[in-house]
């Protein structure tokens, strides 16, 4: 499990987090007025449920569309030094 330092976050503050929380309550309400619509209805309905996930535990649904880091990179076990510049084989 990753540190909880290294996790991020986008809420900074608990008024934050109210924000978020009414923002997925218009979302949701929204979702269940166009119900008929599926088309409209279920994307809404997704939304609100990673408005209220992000609300309660700070979390950031825009951290879906974000690259993951690479995994932690093995140590140098052999003792060289590591090459951290382009190294040019012409």
């Amino acid at each position: 499990m990753p540190d909880r330092r290294t996790l991020r976050t986008c809420v900074t503050s608990p008024a934050d987090r109210i924000v978020r929380g009414v923002a997925a309550l218009l979302v949701g309400a929204f979702a269940l007025s166009v119900a008929g619509q599926p088309w409209c209805a279920v994307p809404a309905g997704i939304w609100s449920l990673l408005l209220a996930v992000g609300a309660i535990t700070g979390w950031c649904p825009t951290d879906l569309l974000r690259a993951r880091e690479s995994e932690a990179i093995e140590r140098n076990t052999l003792g060289y030094p590591e090459a951290r510049r382009h190294v040019d084989l012409s």
